[in-house]
């Protein structure tokens, strides 16, 4: 990780920083980590050794986080009330779903749009994340922006022109490449070169929420969106997790074939991957805590342990005991 000097207002509010941080992970627990201030969980969903990136920039009360991700994750969690959190999609490849909705190239994804969001990623997903804190902006014109953008009902998918979409993603690639180009010495006097990125930004996006048709709150997720709802709250704690498609069939009072629509047309996956993975990724969570391997495996429904370590090394790209020992080496 590196880091630059940051300026401060009067307040003691952060103004500007070169790179703040530019990070390399290969555990999705880790990356997830770098949005300060969130709830955030990251689930691995498709297998082998994950590598993602982030590169952070703080522009006074604005912070830019250009993540990579080369695995389809799902992402769940929170925004700290007090901030507006938007993504621009500079690379995509395949569809992206934000509570249940198709998110193309060209949509603005408002991650802060309720009390929680389900997001989940293709294979290959690069994306700046805009997160704006209304008090930390330089002026008080900002603020009072700032402040109306975070309080109005935003939809979680704001459909963008080509245009208007492509306009966003230079803004932001300039934003980055400038900052990464700054020197230390350049930033010892740079008020009023905050103060119009900070316009720059919050303007460009409060065009993009205000003249979008759809900016209104307007949900439309996909016909089986809720029966994967109710699926992911199951799989969450080892005493009601289904361990097999027929328990989850049963306890939900479906076919397996609505099972196999629902997955496809929500995620576009197929739900016995799915389950494998979470449970996985479950028990991953409980070897970076310091439980044993068989203790973890057992817990999330793992009986057969040999061939639970092959499924471990395709979803990680590592054995279970690796995993175990890395952690275990921390402590």
């Amino acid at each position: 990780m590196s880091t630059a000097p940051v300026s401060t207002t009067s307040s003691g509010a952060r103004l500007f920083a070169r790179a703040v941080a530019v990070c390399s992970f290969t555990d999705v627990h880790e990356q997830a980590r770098a949005f300060d201030g969130w709830s955030l969980q990251y689930t691995q969903i498709s297998g082998g050794l994950f590598h993602g990136t982030s590169s952070i920039v703080w522009i006074g009360g604005i912070r830019l986080l250009v993540e990579h991700l080369d695995k389809v994750i799902m992402q769940r969690g929170s925004v700290p009330s007090d901030r507006l959190a938007v993504a621009v999609p500079l690379e995509l490849e395949g569809h992206a779903r934000m509570c249940g909705e198709k998110s193309e190239r060209d949509s603005l994804q408002v991650f802060s749009s309720g009390s929680e969001f389900e997001f989940f990623s293709p294979d290959r997903h690069v994306l700046v994340n805009v997160e704006i804190e209304p008090e930390r902006l330089s002026t008080d014109p900002m603020r009072v922006l700032g402040t109306s953008l975070v309080s109005r009902p935003i939809g979680p998918l704001v459909p963008m022109a080509a245009e208007a979409a492509g306009n966003l993603r230079n803004l932001f690639k300039q934003t980055l490449a400038a900052a990464a180009q700054s020197s230390p010495d350049e930033q010892a006097d740079t008020d009023r070169h905050i103060e119009l990125l900070e316009r720059n930004i919050l303007y460009a996006i409060s065009e993009v929420i205000s003249d979008a048709p759809g900016a209104a709150p307007s949900v439309r997720p996909t016909r089986y969106w809720s029966l994967v709802n109710s699926i992911q709250e199951k799989l969450q704690d080892p005493a009601s997790c289904p361990l097999s498609i027929a328990e989850l069939c049963v306890q939900l009072g479906v076919s397996r074939r609505s099972l196999q629509y629902a997955f496809q047309e929500a995620l576009g996956l197929n739900p016995i991957a799915y389950l494998r993975a979470v449970r996985l990724n479950h028990v991953r969570r409980e070897l970076r805590l310091g439980d044993s391997v068989t203790s973890a495996a057992t817990k999330w429904g793992f009986w057969h342990l040999s061939s639970f370590a092959h499924d471990y090394r395709v979803m990680f790209g590592e054995l279970p005991s690796a995993t175990a020992k890395r952690f275990l080496r921390r402590d």
